[in-house]
């Protein structure tokens, strides 16, 4: 699998995860129904109050506990283009290489519910392959959509032309799948119970959970900080714990499991590390940005700093404002990366456990953690304002020593600060809904031209923060144009460009298909 596979790949997991928000919601609002909230607001503590809590509860749950079949719709959608052949073929290969298995092991429900190494997937007693098992099935489906969307068979059998017969072949292969899961599962979750218990037991080097926190921020350039955090967050590697008598593994799974249902919270040590830094430390660095900035500029730098920074606070959303000094300063960058590996060490030195379902950002941090009252939950802004002076003055020491030419320092004037103005004059003169239409369709005319034009295009995608295209010649890119429509950065491998366009590059990339439909 090349880079731009992995690239691919790796923001196709980004189609599930967009669902785990409203399973947090859910949870944590279920959560506050029944928590420490009821001491203070005793009318929450009747019996319908408690109906409801444990209804939003079992809703939020019955989230992950689909998560398989939901990556491997997902995972399938993701890398077909968005076919929805595609991601039923996944859901029909799930639903047979699982029956095929339960037929052939003789797995029944009771074996499901009392032996850890099965499960009910969609009410099949089946192999607990969970989250990887769902993927690979969306890759299966993938594969037989690309090779068979254009199949023609002699004429007698036109009826599987074309896109029924991918769901006939996947039927076949799922079975071939469900034999060849049999006979490899058991060593890989061997594989995976041993790497665990090192990284996910009682007795864990801090150092391993630094080392994590360290690569999940240090390959966000890349893309593929995707794939680095998923197994831990959703599969065995993350650890494996009974929650109110049901077997879940994965560290959020199991956090949000706790959470729904009122026990202490002891998983978390993936994820808790990054909320000082996001919350907190990204705030240093802007403030030590701020003032490092030339005098004259320090107004333009202010809005751009404030919404980047602020919208990390509340969302947990990071690349706006890491992209603003990635591209000027790399090596803040790094140390941003080391300090976040750090936090994540420390976090779980003192047994801090916090969570999300959406974002690192002040909203999980209240609805999942203050509100159900995780462990240790205020060591978050005991740990931020500890790191939100290491960011100031770290920053602000590194960009003075090294003349970094962070925005507005030097004289230096750069297309990253034309995007926060235009930003600023758009949400200023948009009165309606109707104008901020126009004005993305109007965008995106400007940015297809800047991508090479319509002939340059090979494909055109997008994640949470990023627009990602493939295109035929990468030197036709007008790198500086795109970031004068507001692009924080422009990152190119051989043919697959990728532009920061924050929470706006979902839209652009709709708005740019649409355009090219219409032009075909």
């Amino acid at each position: 699998m090349n880079f731009a596979s992995l690239q691919k790949f790796g923001k196709a997991l980004m189609v599930p995860v967009a669902l785990l928000p409203a399973a947090g919601i859910l949870l944590g609002l279920g959560a506050a129904l029944t928590g420490p909230l009821t001491d203070v607001f005793t009318f929450l503590q009747n019996d319908t109050v408690v109906a409801i809590s444990e209804g939003m509860s079992r809703l939020g749950l019955t989230i992950f506990e689909n998560l398989p079949i939901i990556f491997a719709i997902g995972v399938a959608i993701g890398l077909s283009g968005g076919s929805g052949i595609a991601g039923l073929a996944a859901l029909l290969g799930y639903i047979m290489m699982n029956t095929t298995i339960s037929i052939v092991l003789g797995i029944t429900p009771e074996m499901a519910a009392s032996e850890g190494e099965y499960v009910l997937a969609l009410g099949i007693p089946t192999l607990e392959t969970g989250v990887l098992g769902g993927i690979v099935v969306g890759l299966l489906a993938v594969w037989v959509h690309s090779k068979f969307k254009r199949f023609q068979p002699p004429e007698v059998l036109g009826f599987f032309a074309g896109d029924r017969s991918v769901g006939i072949v996947m039927v076949f292969l799922s079975i071939i799948l469900a034999f060849l899961v049999i006979l490899i599962w058991p060593p890989i979750q061997t594989g995976i119970d041993a790497v665990a218990n090192v990284i996910a037991g009682d007795s864990t080097n801090p150092i391993y959970i630094g080392i994590y926190g360290f690569l999940e921020r240090i390959l966000i350039p890349t893309g593929l900080h995707h794939i680095w955090y998923a197994p831990f967050l959703w599969t065995g590697l993350g650890g494996t714990m009974e929650v109110a008598g049901q077997m879940v593994s994965g560290d959020q799974y199991i956090f949000l499991a706790q959470i729904a249902a009122g026990v202490d919270v002891t998983a978390g040590r993936f994820m808790a590390g990054k909320f000082p830094i996001i919350m907190f430390g990204l705030l240093g660095a802007a403030l030590a940005m701020y003032k490092s900035a030339d005098k004259n500029n320090r107004p333009i730098v202010k809005g751009l700093l404030i919404a980047a920074a602020g919208t990390a606070f509340l969302t947990g959303i990071t690349e706006p404002l890491e992209f603003t000094f990635l591209f000027v300063a790399p090596i803040l960058f790094g140390i941003h990366a080391l300090l976040t590996g750090f936090s994540f060490a420390v976090a779980y030195m003192l047994n801090v456990n916090l969570g999300w379902a959406g974002g690192s950002g002040l909203i999980d941090y209240v609805l999942v953690n203050v509100i159900p009252g995780t462990n240790n939950w205020w060591m978050n802004i005991v740990l931020g304002a500890i790191f939100f002076v290491i960011y100031y003055f770290l920053f602000s020491f590194v960009i003075n020593k090294w003349d970094l030419a962070t925005p507005g320092r030097g004289g230096q004037e750069t297309k990253l600060y034309t995007r926060k103005d235009f930003n600023d004059k758009n949400s200023e003169e948009a009165t309606d809904v109707q104008t901020d239409k126009k004005d993305y369709q109007l965008k995106a005319k400007d940015i297809l031209e800047a991508l090479g034009g319509e002939s340059n295009l090979e494909e055109v995608d997008a994640c949470f923060t990023r627009l990602r295209v493939t295109v035929k010649d990468a030197e036709a890119i007008n790198e500086p144009q795109l970031k004068a429509l507001g692009a924080a950065g422009v990152m190119k491998y051989n043919k697959n460009i990728q532009a920061v366009f924050g929470g706006k590059s979902d839209l652009y990339k709709n708005e740019i298909l649409d355009l090219l439909k219409k032009d075909d």
